[in-house]
């Protein structure tokens, strides 16, 4: 039997959502490889970077060159808006060092991010960077659907764009494990409700005539839930990382005292594999999805959940539209968007509103054709 060993560039500790990623990656890269080829994984966890105990230095490029394959991703890391990184984002490394690097490079499904900022400064440093990538026989490109290609194509050249594989985020396609939930009221319609609590002033600037402030939106979302209450509705807060605990909680402080003891609960906050696998068979055996998060609604959706998307932020809107999901998204930051939460979560409990089936085939066949292009890559530069 064939061995691969890949040293695994990501975040494993951060978000349960990008676990979720990892485990559909692995599982779809097993398949096309085959039973033949036993795949090995060390985790080098990004966020040690960005903590700054760890870098993308010489002792990285001496590690790196230990294995046969490096991936990185999938995850948010083609931001472009730090300015004090050599290729303008959050993979930060000198192309010297990089070229130092002798073994394969798979770039997993990344996130061309322009949100929290870009300039000519990092769009110049990042075309550098694509500039030896795509020039590179040992390194592949890949995008994940949030709107990058988009993004690449608008800010970065179309040349560049045209150089990535478009690809879903392997969360559509993550495992889950089967729990006992407490949270759930098999009585009830279960709606798993799903909020960030971070990047505040990005996801509610109040810049519009009919914006809102984050206060706001809290007070419209228990406007609606105490609506929800009426149709026999079991709520459930579901924290992604930490930083969604805050809003949880100041929107459960915003409720009736009767709802917030009989009919809500909040999942526990978990991080790594066992987040992922507990928190996303809890979206399984949900009702209806509620989700701000990218990863909400990659997962709902691919667990084959009805699902809303909650948008405040560029990513999410772009993700329902690549999928063909316009009408199953909601702008959480403008005024009166509880009147069309209630609306379509009604018709969706309901059963008169569904999430298209087959919706996933479309991209399964592009994750298909990635993977199988990597086996090809991979025989092709002897790394197999």
């Amino acid at each position: 039997m064939k061995k691969l060993n890949i040293l695994h560039v990501a975040s494993f500790l951060g978000n349960i959502g990008d676990n979720a990623n990892h485990t559909g990656f692995k599982k779809s890269l097993q398949r096309h490889l085959g039973g033949e080829v036993n795949i090995e994984y060390t985790e080098f966890e990004i966020r040690k970077v960005f903590w700054k105990e760890k870098a993308f230095d010489n002792d990285f490029v001496n590690l790196a060159n230990k294995f046969d394959l490096v991936v990185i991703g999938g995850g948010n890391y083609f931001e472009l808006w730090v300015e004090d990184s050599h290729t303008g984002t959050s993979f930060d490394m000198p192309l010297t060092l990089l070229s130092m690097i002798k073994v394969p490079i798979i770039f997993n499904a990344l996130g061309v991010d322009p949100a929290q900022g870009v300039n000519e400064e990092t769009i110049q440093k990042f075309r550098r960077f694509l500039d030896y990538a795509i020039d590179s026989p040992r390194i592949k490109l890949s995008c994940r659907n949030d709107g990058s290609i988009e993004t690449l194509s608008n800010l970065i050249g179309e040349k560049y764009a045209n150089a990535f594989y478009h690809v879903p985020d392997a969360g559509f396609f993550t495992e889950v494990k089967d729990f006992y939930h407490p949270e759930i009221d098999a009585e009830k319609n279960n709606i798993l409700i799903q909020i960030a609590g971070d990047m505040i002033d990005t996801r509610f600037p109040d810049t519009s005539t009919d914006g809102i402030s984050y206060d706001e939106f809290l007070n419209s979302m228990a406007s609606y839930i105490e609506h929800m209450h009426k149709l026999n509705a079991n709520f459930i807060f579901v924290p992604h990382i930490f930083r969604d605990l805050g809003p949880i909680n100041s929107l459960i402080n915003k409720l009736p005292d009767n709802i917030r003891r009989g009919s809500v609960s909040v999942a526990p906050y978990l991080v790594g594999q066992k987040g992922q696998d507990y928190i996303f068979d809890l979206y399984l055996k949900s009702d209806l999805i509620l989700g701000m998060r990218f990863h909400s609604s990659i997962c709902g959706l691919g667990l084959g959940k009805n699902c809303v998307g909650l948008v405040n932020y560029r990513q999410i809107n772009e993700l329902y539209n690549e999928m063909g999901l316009e009408n199953f998204k909601v702008y959480v930051n403008k005024k009166g968007f509880e009147q069309k939460l209630y609306a379509l979560s009604k018709e969706m409990l309901n059963g008169n509103i569904k999430v298209p089936s087959g919706l996933l085939e479309p991209w399964k066949r592009k994750l298909d054709l990635f993977h199988s292009d990597i086996k090809e890559w991979l025989n092709h530069i002897k790394a197999l």
